[in-house]
């Protein structure tokens, strides 16, 4: 086997020779390791396998390239300041700029892994791919999360403006909630159209960015969407002590046979007439027929609640009015 070897090296450059086969060379950058492990093995008396020897260095020596790579795109400086930028708003061109940066690394790799076994130099490249991406893949969130935040907040003044123009709610959030999905989806495409196809392999996309955008746009919505009942809610109330209590105090004023039923003619018409405004202010939510009948109950329960509150009142002036009115005959005795 040392006779062997030994003849490889003097006639390198013939057929069989180490620089003549090139199935079996071994690349510059890795004759020193590779001279020092073929060595390891004739000095243990073992069997010397070229092929797996060849393999054995070039895994050894893609990967520490690989790795130097790694370590040579974390100190780049085009990469720092992209990621600096990037955490404070969105980066113009970032897919591009972000993809050129990358594919400098992945080619010099190639370049430098060109003469080692063709398996190995691809399989480490693949890691190298996936170690870089997950690097840089924060910086991409964030860009999401600028796009995602400013998606949300033209969503907040849309649907502000359009309800201040009149416009129904349950449209003006349909009109705003596709306005902004769709800036969301054209912020991201702008910025990652030109993407490299070894970014897009990554399968890095926005669809979770995206629901996350969702589920605030709606918790906006309904937060809105409640304030907005509770202030016509309030309203109505409002509108049904006025139009109830000074009445129904007058009548008890004025007690006679047919107080009660005067009572109960006003209070069904006075909450029949609440009830039919408040459904007409409500119905542009599109609320589900459960929820329109509650908030209508309710409205029929605080209407009640008022006259039954003034009967109240009114029982405890009974004593003193029976009072004054025996005072009163009294007084008109001869």
């Amino acid at each position: 086997q040392v006779a062997q070897l030994r003849q490889r090296y003097f006639n390198s450059i013939s057929p069989g020779g180490l620089a003549g086969d090139r199935q079996g060379v071994v690349p510059a950058a890795g004759f020193s390791f590779s001279a020092q492990q073929i060595w390891r093995v004739i000095k243990e008396n073992k069997d010397l396998d070229l092929p797996a020897h060849k393999v054995m260095v070039a895994t050894v020596r893609c990967e520490e390239i690989a790795n130097e790579k790694l370590h040579h795109l974390s100190s780049n400086e085009d990469w720092l300041a992209l990621e600096e930028a990037v955490q404070c708003g969105p980066v113009s061109g970032f897919g591009r700029r972000l993809s050129s940066i990358l594919e400098t690394y992945f080619s010099e790799y190639d370049i430098e892994t060109f003469y080692f076994d063709h398996g190995v130099r691809n399989a480490k490249r693949k890691q190298l791919e996936s170690k870089a991406l997950d690097f840089v893949h924060p910086a991409y969130l964030n860009l999401l999360g600028h796009f995602r935040f400013k998606a949300l907040e033209d969503f907040k003044s849309r649907l502000e403006q359009m309800l201040n123009k009149g416009e129904g709610f349950a449209a003006s959030i349909c009109t705003s909630t596709e306005s902004c999905m769709l800036e969301f989806d054209q912020g991201c495409a702008v910025h990652f159209f030109l993407i490299d196809a070894a970014i897009k392999q990554a399968n890095w996309d926005a669809s979770k960015v995206k629901e996350k955008l969702r589920r605030d746009i709606n918790a906006h919505a309904l937060s809105v969407q409640d304030a907005k009942l509770s202030e016509f809610m309030v309203s109505y109330e409002k509108q049904l002590g006025q139009s109830l209590s000074e009445p129904v105090e007058s009548l008890f004023d004025n007690a006679g046979r047919d107080t009660w039923a005067s009572i109960r003619k006003l209070l069904t018409r006075e909450t029949e007439i609440a009830v039919s405004e408040f459904s007409a202010a409500i119905s542009s939510f599109e609320l589900d027929q459960s929820t329109v009948e509650k908030m209508l109950q309710d409205l029929k329960d605080y209407a009640r609640n008022v006259v039954e509150k003034k009967a109240r009142e009114e029982a405890g002036k009974v004593l003193i009015r029976m009072k004054d009115r025996q005072e009163n005959l009294n007084f008109h005795i001869p």
